[in-house]
């Protein structure tokens, strides 16, 4: 993400799945941009049972437009009243103290009342411990020095001062202090982070205490005695930044379990002092004077569990499913303005999530309801003119009913809403979208993650990341990730007590509907062969695969002696030792190619296995290949890419001195493609030109036993 520059904004993505809305255009759009403070705050029950917060600002400067008589108030979605509270996806979120600049128009659910213009893209946060400024797509290294000339550039005016900042005065005199004496003595050692473990994590995961599951421990030296002023920042997952110029989000003073001068144990936050995510990066710890130290190595956020957050001081605490339908679970209903196309890829996604993680999600009669509001109906729609904010692509609106009070209150999910922004270009596929379209499927996937209660994480290509862009398309759920933070929810809301679940049904899971693959992984094929001075490449193709977690790939010890023998590959009693592992694409109707690096030199013969493994740990094994001295020994065929276009790279079995002969047979058996190989070959090509797309097979003959086959796709 490339750091905001003064004229506007560059990116090529979405953050939020938001599309991103020039500062130009903000500035021009909105009728009064100010720098404010959030002075103080309510929650209000609003038309259609919706739950709005609204926050009264303390205005500093005018950049544009006239401040209202009476003063200035924004409303923002969501909130927690009661027993009741409201989530929205990609909805800016405001906190008591909090301050940066406001980008404003007439709220028009709300006549007299103000909103921000483009949503998150209307506030642009400061930073007063670095004097930065934020916002989705980028940031501003200095407020005085980079956001004022451009705000008044933008605006065509010098900007009216109302009253003094005194955060902003206190912060511009720190600075120069210390710009005039860089290098005066601390009253204390500057902070050192030596280590944390563990180095990847669950933000969101419940960690009721110290050493508990969920809770990452950062040692090192000059943290202070006691919080104090201090804090950690993590990488903000919803607008990470640029890696010059990152964004960082703080955790709220419940997520901190113990901190020493040597030692902070915290929960990596889902919901955190601006409603943001922690994501994948380094991290840094501030000292109660303000200076900070940055972790050696990154953190990595595997996947994000949503939480609510309620009460003062502020709490959090996961939600649970529950069973809402007397069916077991949901039943989504499409509205008249959800058009009949939009339908098949939504019920892809649905079904996506549905299979690999049980999720009981089902699409119910239609609606009459065409608004979102928390009336019980779970309604799928296309939101009317100018009810989302420029730049939004779909929101998921989160209902909740809480029960019991403090340390005990639990939180159900009684009702999701998904609205749809139409002035969008979409594409409804199966095909893949165009430059100029936004994939719907991969959309709607994103969105009903957040309708399962996942957030964001930072993991380009995954469905859950924060980002998407037109031409994209990211429709399969990845195992590690996705899979394993639906499935954490859905055992997470199972397991739980009547009290906890409010004395509501139980969630059941369900994968009902799925169908069952005759195999868990279809592996079309498996092959190794040594590249002096860099080791043993690695390739294997899979045609479809359900519920995969991860590849290993295996070897036996080299073998100096002894030659390899087909009917035999592998050497009796030598153990297997795993060299590597790649995760696997989950539920996948998909072909898709792997490759990996074995980077060891070979010594003599090394024979290698493909272990593969499910989400429940059951594993099954590949055949066994050998590779000597820079030849593939295997036991079948190997052809890649496999699906092929145009031209297919061929390795199998020769007896020494025969000449393999291929031939390509369609389903009834028929010869549509021969070749034959130079005697003593056992590499070599076959070209594709005029065969027709579909699905054929391949059979080589290197020696006088039986051939080798191999099932191969030929793409369009």
């Amino acid at each position: 993400m490339a750091t905001l520059p003064l004229t506007g904004l560059r990116a090529q993505g979405s953050a939020c799945l938001l599309v991103p809305v020039p500062l130009a255009q903000r500035v021009a759009r909105a009728t009064l941009v100010v720098e404010a403070r959030v002075l103080d705050q309510r929650v209000l029950s609003a038309a259609g049972n919706h739950l709005i917060t609204e926050s009264q600002l303390e205005v500093y400067k005018v950049f544009r437009g006239n401040l209202p008589a009476g003063g200035l108030r924004v409303r923002t979605l969501g909130g927690a009243l009661g027993d009741r509270l409201e989530a929205v996806s990609g909805a800016l979120r405001l906190q008591k103290g909090q301050q940066g600049v406001f980008l404003l128009e007439a709220d028009p659910a709300a006549p007299g009342e103000w909103r921000a213009y483009a949503g998150p893209q209307g506030f642009i946060a400061y930073d007063l411990t670095t004097g930065s400024a934020q916002e989705p797509f980028g940031s501003y290294a200095r407020i005085d020095g980079e956001l004022y000339p451009a705000l008044r550039a933008e605006a065509g005016q010098p900007w009216r001062v109302l009253r003094a900042n005194p955060e902003l005065t206190l912060l511009k005199a720190r600075m120069a202090a210390q710009a005039a004496a860089p290098d005066a003595p601390r009253s204390t050692a500057a902070p050192v982070i030596s280590g944390f473990s563990p180095g990847s994590i669950v933000a969101g995961a419940s960690a009721p205490m110290a050493g508990g599951p969920g809770v990452l421990t950062i040692t090192g030296t000059g943290f202070g005695a006691t919080r104090g002023a201090g804090f950690v920042q993590f990488r903000n997952a919803d607008s990470p930044g640029s890696g010059a110029n990152p964004n960082y989000i703080r955790p709220l003073d419940s997520d901190y379990l113990s901190w020493t001068d040597t030692r902070i144990e915290m929960r990596v936050p889902s919901d955190s002092q601006t409603g943001n995510t922690a994501g994948t990066g380094l991290f840094q710890v501030a000292a109660s004077d303000g200076t900070l130290a940055t972790s050696p190595d990154a953190l990595t956020v595997r996947y994000a569990l949503g939480n609510v957050t309620s009460g003062s001081p502020a709490t959090t605490g996961r939600p649970r499913l529950v069973d809402d339908n007397a069916q077991g679970g949901y039943s989504l209903q499409y509205a008249s303005s959800f058009p009949a196309a939009a339908q098949a890829p939504f019920e892809r996604a649905l079904q996506s999530w549905r299979c690999a993680t049980g999720l009981n999600r089902r699409i119910g009669a239609a609606t009459t309801v065409n608004v979102t509001a928390g009336d019980g109906v779970n309604v799928v729609r296309f939101a009317a003119a100018n009810e989302l904010e420029a730049g939004v692509l779909g929101v998921t609106y989160s209902y909740y009913s809480g029960c019991g009070s403090g340390a005990s209150l639990s939180w159900q999910l009684t009702e999701t809403d998904y609205a749809y922004n139409p002035s969008f270009t979409w594409n409804y596929g199966p095909a893949a979208p165009t430059s100029t379209e936004f994939d719907f499927e991969s959309v709607a996937l994103h969105e009903q993650g957040h309708g399962a209660q996942l957030t964001h994480i930072i993991a380009p290509g995954r469905v859950m990341h924060y980002a998407i862009g037109r031409g994209q398309n990211s429709r399969v759920l990845d195992a590690t990730t996705d899979v394993t933070g639906g499935a954490d929810v859905v055992n997470f809301s199972v397991s739980a007590t009547a009290t906890q679940r409010c004395n509501q049904p139980v969630l059941v899971a369900s994968t009902a509907g799925c169908g069952v693959l005759p195999l868990p992984v279809q592996l079309t094929a498996f092959g190794a062969r040594y590249e002096p001075g860099q080791g043993t490449r690695l390739r294997w193709n899979t045609a479809s695969e359900q519920q995969s977690a991860f590849f290993s790939v295996e070897s036996q010890p080299d073998q100096l002696d002894q030659p390899a023998r087909a009917d035999s590959l592998s050497q009796p009693g030598q153990p297997w030792r795993e060299v590597l592992r790649l995760p696997a694409a989950g539920t996948s109707a998909t072909p898709r190619q792997y490759e990996a690096l074995d980077p060891r030199p070979l010594a003599g013969r090394r024979y290698y296995r493909l272990r593969q493994t499910d989400l429940d740990g059951t594993s099954t094994y590949s055949p066994v290949v050998v590779v000597q001295r820079a030849e593939v020994i295997a036991d079948q065929l190997v052809a890649y890419p496999n699906p092929a276009q145009g031209l297919l790279h061929l390795r199998g079995p020769l007896a020494p001195g025969a000449a393999a002969q291929v031939r390509l047979l369609d389903t009834t058996g028929r010869c549509v493609a021969r070749a034959a190989g130079p005697a003593g070959a056992t590499a070599f090509d076959l070209p594709l030109t005029g065969i027709a797309p579909g699905f054929y097979f391949l059979e080589w003959y290197g020696d006088a036993g039986a051939p080798s086959r191999q099932r191969v796709l030929v793409a369009e």
